[in-house]
């Protein structure tokens, strides 16, 4: 990551590119490198799609520029390699799980900014000192299941920050009376087809990942 930045930074330049800086994650322009997630695994494993390779001007261009993706091929291994895949087209939207809804959803999200504190597609989010699990939790894995079992609970965390059924163990509200971050309440800002849009986006992205 200490050439593409964290989520949010400042893309650093690099002179003799076509566009002129290393590009970050999560900010959309994966399509200018990749047109698929078969090159973005190209891109990783041989530091740039094989198009790009095979062709003498790319080569060129390629060549001339002062930071180069480095080609992970034969440092990884295949799983490695997959996962890294994998997190690319999440973070940059290649390829996303379900249809139109989700899609919406997933946007939804982006603008909202529930990457930040739930991770690259709802994967797990950053630490929050305090808190039950130590962590801001994501939307796959058990965890989810857990604090949210239905949509209707979904819909009560989204809206008002907070679920009925686990405001209700006083062993739960000490821990989020002292937890650093807490899930801020959208009610009034987010209409019912958003919510839809939003729970759709996580139905598909926890269908698409194993536990």
């Amino acid at each position: 990551m200490g050439c593409h930045r964290p989520f949010g930074a400042r893309e650093i330049p690099n002179p003799g590119s076509r566009w002129g800086t290393v590009p970050r994650f999560a900010s959309g322009n994966a399509m200018m490198y990749a047109k698929d997630r078969g090159q973005i695994e190209e891109l990783v494993r041989f530091g740039a799609p094989v198009a790009w390779l095979e062709d003498p001007r790319a080569s060129e261009r390629l060549a001339g520029q002062r930071v180069r993706m480095p080609a992970y091929g034969e440092a990884l291994s295949e799983r490695e390699i997959a996962d890294l895949t994998a997190f690319a087209c999440a973070v940059e939207g290649v390829e996303p799980a379900g249809g139109e809804a989700a899609a919406a959803g997933r946007e939804l999200a982006r603008r909202q900014g529930c990457h930040s504190c739930h991770g690259p597609e709802g994967s797990g989010g950053m630490p929050n000192p305090g808190s039950l699990g130590g962590f801001v939790p994501g939307f796959l894995g058990g965890n989810f299941s857990d604090l949210v079992r239905d949509e209707a609970e979904f819909r009560e965390w989204v809206l008002d920050g907070t679920s009925r059924r686990l405001a209700a163990n006083p062993l739960v509200r000490t821990f989020w009376r002292r937890q650093l971050l807490s899930m801020p309440a959208y009610r009034g800002e987010l209409t019912g087809e958003e919510l839809t849009q939003l729970w759709a986006w996580v139905e598909a992205t926890r269908a698409s990942s194993p536990e």
